[in-house]
C-alpha cells in the first residue's frame, strides 16, 4: 500500500507540483522586475521631464486640521472646476489629517509629518505645491516654511458661499 502511494506521489503529484510551481513563481518574478526597475525608470522619466518642463508637475496638498470635518472632499468638488488641478494624478495628492484639535505639544510631531510628506513630495517628482490649509495658522506657518525653500507653493482658501480662492504664491517669484 505505502508502495502504490509513493508511486501515485512520484508520478501525478511531483509533475504537477513542478509545473505549479512554475506557473506561480512568473507572476512572483514578473512583479519584482516591474517594482525594482520599473521605479527606477518612472524616476528617470521624472527627472527628464522636470529637466524639460520646469513647473509642469504640480502636486496637491491636503492639510486638514479641524476634528470632524471632511476638507478633501470639498477639494475634490472644487478641483473638479479647474482643469489644471483636474489633470494632477492620484500619487502627487498628498493630506496630512489630524482626528483632535492641535495643541502646543503636537507641534513637533506635525512638523515631522510635513518633513515627511515634503520628502514623499519631492520624491514623486513634483516641483510645485496646490496647498489647501484647514486649521490654524500656525501650522499654515510651518507648512510655508518647510515648503517655501523646496517648491513654488501656490495657496488657496476656502471663502464661505465662493469655494476656495486663489491666494498666489507664498514666495514673489522674481
Amino acid at each position: 500500500m505505502w508502495q502504490a502511494i509513493s508511486d501515485f506521489v512520484m508520478t501525478w503529484l511531483d509533475p504537477v507540483s513542478v509545473v505549479l510551481g512554475l506557473i506561480v513563481t512568473l507572476p512572483v518574478f514578473w512583479t519584482w522586475h516591474a517594482v525594482v526597475f520599473g521605479e527606477r525608470r518612472r524616476r528617470q522619466r521624472w527627472f527628464r521631464q522636470i529637466q524639460k518642463q520646469p513647473g509642469q508637475r504640480p502636486a496637491l496638498l491636503i492639510v486638514d486640521l479641524l476634528p470632524g470635518r471632511e476638507v478633501r472632499a470639498a477639494v475634490e468638488v472644487f478641483r473638479q472646476t479647474d482643469k489644471h488641478l483636474r489633470q494632477i494624478p492620484d500619487d502627487r495628492i498628498f493630506t496630512l489629517t489630524r482626528s483632535q484639535i492641535l495643541r502646543p505639544e503636537d507641534m513637533p510631531d506635525l512638523h515631522e509629518d510635513i518633513r515627511r510628506l515634503a520628502g514623499k513630495m519631492l520624491a514623486s517628482g513634483a516641483d510645485r505645491v496646490h496647498y489647501y490649509h484647514a486649521g490654524p495658522s500656525v501650522a499654515a506657518a510651518l507648512v510655508g516654511a518647510e515648503l517655501a525653500n523646496t517648491f513654488r507653493v501656490i495657496l488657496y482658501q476656502h471663502q464661505p458661499g465662493e469655494g476656495y480662492r486663489n491666494f498666489g504664491p507664498l514666495k514673489a517669484q522674481p
